[in-house]
């Protein structure tokens, strides 16, 4: 790397966190509110709405997306953050780094927040299961979503009390559904191989996760075991 690109940056870097260290000037935001929001993102546009969506939950804000225009990859979102806690810009602007999302510019006035984000390379994240890997879901009340890898094995087995009956789908990383499964008869277990491009698993009940009080057991296997 030469002189001159280290230099650029480095000032690209300390250009990004003084726009960030600006929103935290306007006191009105300090107890919560409502705040107008204008996003224009350019990628993918499933994943964009994901991770922006997830971004603003993880510090405690819900996006009411008003309005949603797309075209060619790209994004224009008018909507509102809603919030009844202390709004933190600093923390928004990692947890979008955190997702492969590049802030190119951020402002906030009495007008409302205004962000221009490179969402080409987000990614929603979301736990790994990897491979070899095995976890236990403990009263989850709404559809469980996991990062994986294509060619592997999922074997699901459901709590001894209570009925599953299977509500899946397979996604690739632009969210594209890649296969998905409904289940009108309940399951004592599961067991299914990943497809090709397998990037997203969600798992669900088709009666509502809040069925399922007592858990269920997911792994990840290497093909064949």
């Amino acid at each position: 790397m030469s002189l001159s690109s280290a230099t650029a940056g480095k000032t690209g870097k300390q250009l990004l966190m003084k726009r960030l260290a600006l929103l935290l000037w306007f006191p009105f935001l300090v107890w919560g509110s409502s705040i107008t929001t204008q996003i224009t993102f350019t990628g993918e546009p499933a994943v964009s709405m994901r991770t922006l969506t997830h971004a603003f939950n993880a510090v405690g804000y819900k996006l009411d997306i008003e309005t949603l225009v797309i075209q060619n990859r790209t994004g224009d979102l008018h909507g509102m953050a809603i919030g009844n806690k202390v709004f933190n810009p600093a923390a928004l602007g990692e947890n979008l780094k955190e997702q492969g999302i590049r802030i190119e510019r951020a402002h906030l006035d009495k007008n409302g927040l205004s962000l221009i984000v490179d969402t080409r390379n987000a990614f929603w994240n979301t736990p790994l299961l990897g491979v070899d890997e095995g976890l236990e879901l403990k009263r989850a009340n709404a559809a469980q979503w996991f990062r994986v890898e294509e060619g592997q094995t999922i074997h699901i087995e459901p709590p001894y009390t209570g009925k599953w009956y299977p509500d899946l789908a397979v996604l690739d990383s632009s969210m594209h559904v890649l296969s998905s499964f409904r289940s009108s008869e309940s399951k004592e277990e599961l067991q299914f191989e990943l497809p090709q491009g397998a990037y997203y698993l969600k798992i669900s009940n088709v009666q509502g996760m809040k069925v399922l009080k007592e858990g269920m057991w997911i792994e990840s296997m290497s093909p064949g075991r």
